[in-house]
């Protein structure tokens, strides 16, 4: 009986020890669940905090780069978000000396107004470069071709523009320049990426982000600028990466909501439908003036769009001319010529490189451009960075 005792107390013990070890499972687990919950919603305002962060430290570490000149530094400044933030949290760190915008005066040009609050809010020096279409593009489409290597007019459209701006600081004396090059690709800046699914999103940004390539590095470099681009920092481009579709693009509802929230003085230009991108970079920086504006291209926002509407180039071109031209450089060349715009960046184009042979690119090689011969720049890319040709099919089609 003594043992049937003791067998039975060492059982309640063992099932008391068992009942509150489960407890404190239980216990843990709903603790863990807890703080689960609770980073979930700490994290986005952490990582957006994260993202400022990143952006303060590759402005300091362009600030001590030895090709950096505090006081003989510009901002190319079109006072879209991403050039207005480098411009207002980078001034005292870079020691910016200037601000510089490009402006068409015969387009319709969104940024003159962006620009110069921009600047103003920077205490910055403000240097308006302003050009005719016809007088940018005989100042600036030669160089552009040959230091970029295109006829591409959406490529060449923007980049007269910030040669413009660039060719500008160097007649002031200034050596080296800081750019917005490369939120759009990163955080959802661009609109025909708003309507892809999420999971088509990440891949999209991902592949950008491999492959993105700007005209302002080389185009600086041609002219004696070294060119700092604090985007494309791997600290920067990292915390970036971290946002997904849902956090960086928002409908015009949510970017409202966001925007009063924030407090802004400024409304967002946005109409019913269309969605605003970039939503982390603007949370991080609520202060600055360019805040809650759109995305405007460069073409948009500097004018040079107008060279791209139907008609402008018939003063320089006959429809004659065209027609016959376009046939013969089909013919001869084996080369696809889409409007009168194309064909006048193509003339540029074959001045710059007299037998249409570009240094180290292959032509009619094992990867060419369906439009144009030229090899294309990335294996599995659809749009050829030479003649601007796209299609989205292209690598499902048999060559």
């Amino acid at each position: 009986s003594r043992r049937r005792a003791m067998r039975h107390r060492l059982h309640v013990t063992a099932a008391t020890a068992a009942a509150a070890l489960a407890v404190l499972a239980a216990l843990a687990a709903a603790t863990a669940a807890a703080l689960r919950q609770i980073r979930r919603h700490r994290c986005p305002q952490r990582k957006i905090s994260c993202l400022r962060a990143a952006l303060l430290r590759s402005l300091e570490t362009i600030a001590a780069d030895s090709r950096w000149s505090q006081g003989r530094g510009v901002v190319v400044l079109s006072g879209g978000l991403d050039s207005a933030i480098v411009a207002e949290a980078g001034a005292g760190t870079l020691g910016i000396a200037a601000a510089v915008t490009c402006i068409c005066t015969d387009g319709e040009a969104t940024d003159r107004l962006y620009a110069a609050s921009s600047a103003k809010a920077s205490g910055l020096k403000h240097i308006v470069v302003q050009r005719s279409l016809r007088e940018l593009l005989d100042a600036e489409l030669a160089t552009c071709v040959r230091v970029l290597r295109t006829f591409d007019p959406m490529t060449l459209r923007n980049e007269v523009a910030v040669c413009a701006a660039l060719r500008a600081a160097t007649a002031h004396g200034y050596t080296c320049a800081v750019t917005g090059d490369a939120a759009d690709e990163l955080l959802g800046g661009y609109s025909f990426t708003h309507g892809m699914t999420s999971q088509a999103w990440m891949r999209n940004r991902a592949s950008m982000a491999a492959t993105m390539e700007f005209g302002s590095g080389p185009v600086g470099a041609y002219l004696g600028l070294w060119v700092a681009q604090p985007y494309r920092d791997k600290g920067f481009v990292q915390a970036a990466k971290r946002f997904g579709k849902a956090e960086c693009v928002a409908t015009a509802e949510q970017a409202a909501a966001a925007a009063q929230a924030a407090n802004a003085s400024t409304t967002v230009e946005l109409h019913p439908g269309q969605c605003m991108g970039k939503m982390p970079l603007r949370k991080a920086f609520p202060e600055v003036t360019s805040c809650w504006r759109r995305k405007d291209p460069i073409e948009v926002g500097c004018g040079t769009m107008a060279l791209s509407s139907p008609g402008w180039f018939d003063g320089l071109i006959k429809d004659a001319e065209f027609a016959s031209e376009v046939a013969t450089v089909q013919e001869r060349y084996r080369v696809v010529l889409r409007d009168k715009e194309h064909l006048f960046y193509y003339r540029a184009f074959r001045q710059v490189f007299p037998n249409g042979t570009i240094p180290g690119v292959e032509r009619h090689g094992s990867d060419p451009c369906p439009a144009c011969g030229y090899q294309m720049r990335e294996p599995a890319g659809c749009f050829c960075h030479t003649c601007g040709h796209y299609d989205a099919n292209m690598r499902q089609k048999p060559k």
